[in-house]
């Protein structure tokens, strides 16, 4: 099950990545794959439509084949998946699997590193999907030893290298908290069950902010002014889906934004440096100001 879902993926990704390939062309890609044990120079027609199928049956990835242009192989919602986060990390994180498990490859494929959190995850994620309550052994980075609590997740969500798990935990019964998976000691699943409320969406909840804390920032309209150079990475990779970049004439270029200015967003802003500025809202532009003030002084 586990390989046809591998080949099944492999399969997927060669052709969104193509847009339209010929069959000779996905058998010549599988010559060379590193999911090709048996060093085969094609795929056989069944096994090749048994992995088509799986595609679409399990991952909900449709891919068709057109006829009448030399029968080219596509996947009609491309779009889609592209937009689709869940299906889109499922892709890349497969096709980096595919580097990584090929020994041949290591000195070529550098990852960042990334905080031993990875093991929780996997029974976080059964928890969740089970609407299990977990008991969490936790210790913040301010605190001088752990502590104990229950815990509803509602969602899991990464960002900078670091899994978070957001949720009500007997702690904080009356509001949403996120918490790093970094930072757990152990965890264990209870049997005992708990719902998720319907109105709760976790893409809606963070939608209007950048990263994984909220606070009690409001969300307003942000604009920004950057050189030509740095607004070439902010089109190529977008801050935040509300970015919009606005008419300009010059060597400048400014973009807006319609997010909560929290720490995170501001941290994000200022690794642009003197490269970007803040022009909207006032409140934001002086906080930079001080920032800078508080910056200077460390070098006087």
């Amino acid at each position: 099950m586990i390989a046809q879902l591998q080949h099944s993926l492999w399969l997927a990704n060669t052709i969104l990545s193509a847009g339209r390939i010929t069959r000779a062309e996905i058998d010549r890609r599988w010559a060379y794959s590193s999911l090709n044990d048996r060093h085969e120079s094609f795929i056989n027609e069944r096994t090749f439509h048994r992995w088509r199928i799986s595609a679409e049956s399990i991952l909900g990835i449709l891919i068709e084949c057109d006829r009448h242009a030399g029968y080219t192989y596509y996947i009609p919602n491309s779009e889609a998946i592209r937009k689709d986060q869940s299906k889109r990390w499922l892709l890349d994180s497969f096709a980096m699997t595919g580097l990584v498990r090929d020994e041949d490859m290591h000195p070529y494929v550098l990852l960042e590193e990334m905080p031993s959190d990875s093991q929780y995850l996997t029974p976080i994620m059964d928890a969740l999907r089970n609407r299990r309550v977990l008991s969490v052994r936790y210790q913040r980075f301010d605190a001088p030893e752990g502590r104990t609590f229950t815990m509803q997740t509602y969602c899991v969500k990464s960002f900078k290298r670091r899994w978070y798990m957001i949720g009500l935990s007997s702690d904080h019964p009356n509001e949403i908290r996120v918490y790093a998976l970094d930072r757990i000691l152990s965890l264990q699943i209870l049997d005992q069950a708990y719902t998720i409320p319907k109105n709760f969406d976790g893409r809606a909840y963070f939608k209007n902010y950048y990263g994984i804390f909220r606070g009690n920032v409001e969300p307003t309209r942000i604009l920004i002014e950057v050189n030509k150079q740095e607004a070439k990475y902010l089109r190529s990779l977008p801050l935040h889906h509300s970015q919009k970049e606005l008419p300009t004439t010059g060597q400048t270029c400014k973009f807006e934004y319609f997010l909560a200015p929290t720490l995170d967003f501001i941290q994000e802003l200022r690794t642009f440096g003197a490269d970007l500025k803040v022009l909207e809202p006032q409140s934001l532009v002086k906080q930079f100001k001080q920032l800078g003030q508080d910056y200077q002084k460390l070098y006087l």
